[in-house]
């Protein structure tokens, strides 16, 4: 079964990118909490009016991330890296540093609408979408930031198997080198590192910007009762949390065979470029 989600990916050079994490074992994150949301007021999504470089949105996320939209793409579906860019940014007054482009974003309110200062150059812009609700009993808000996997894992069974199939690895390209293309993990998403946006938009689903160590892409996601919805597949992956931990499991029965994969997450100031 083709591998879900692989051909979305295209190859990137990431340079620079740094993960600063202060998690040293599974049992510190037993211990911790997640941290606050730090920029949850500045959670937004602007689309720029009359421009000509095309830059049609401008999106900033409670887990200080920026995503720069171009070329118009469908933002329903997974893009390649060249319709976006990504990065964290850092506020400074009422000014947003943009790391990775080294330049300054400045949004200031105008008449119905509001004024976008990217470096030099200036844009108009309408705010669109709407905030998602945050209460403690559908832990939406704690997946809406950054992750970084720290485990991923299969476990693979069925009457036809001498031996039942369990591999576990550190990232989800070592897992599939470990099962060597013999079995395939229907719905398997590819990721080292993940970022949630907490701003609907697009028939009320939210943006995500997902990678691997040669790979990136924008897509979208859906919150239904503590499971997850990646994409447009419609199905549906559990999620729990311990601690700075966030985890995913998904199980599928195909017949006699019973397949299970999963991921684990530490939560993460991750610089996605």
């Amino acid at each position: 079964m083709k591998k879900f989600f692989s051909y979305f990916m295209i190859s990137l050079c990431l340079l620079g990118t740094s993960v600063v994490t202060s998690c040293s074992s599974d049992d510190d994150d037993k211990d911790e909490s997640l941290p606050e949301l730090k920029f949850q007021s500045d959670a937004a999504i602007y689309q720029l009016e009359g421009n000509m470089e095309d830059i049609q949105y401008i999106e900033l996320t409670t887990a200080g991330n920026y995503i720069i939209q171009y070329n118009g793409m469908a933002p329903s579906s997974s893009v390649s890296m060249k319709n976006f860019e990504c990065g964290t940014f850092t506020k400074v007054d009422n000014s947003y540093q943009l790391e990775g482009k080294n330049t300054t974003l400045k949004i200031e309110p105008s008449g119905a609408g509001y004024t976008i200062t990217l470096g030099e150059k200036s844009y108009t812009a309408v705010k669109v979408g709407s905030i998602a609700s945050f209460t403690k009993e559908n832990q939406m808000e704690k997946i809406c930031r950054s992750w970084r996997v720290k485990k991923v894992y299969a476990n693979i069974s069925s009457s036809v198997l001498k031996n039942p199939v369990a591999v576990t690895a550190s990232n989800s390209k070592e897992l599939l080198k470990k099962l060597n293309d013999e079995y395939s993990l229907p719905y398997f998403v590819e990721l080292d590192y993940i970022c949630f946006s907490n701003t609907y938009k697009y028939n009320d689903r939210l943006s995500y910007v997902g990678k691997t160590d040669d790979s990136i892409k924008r897509s979208v996601w859906q919150w239904n009762n503590s499971k997850i919805i990646l994409d447009e597949s419609g199905e549906q992956i559990n999620v729990t949390f311990e601690g700075t931990t966030m985890k995913f499991d998904h199980k599928t029965l195909d017949g006699s065979t019973t397949i299970e994969w999963g991921y684990e997450f530490t939560a993460t100031p991750v610089r996605i470029k």
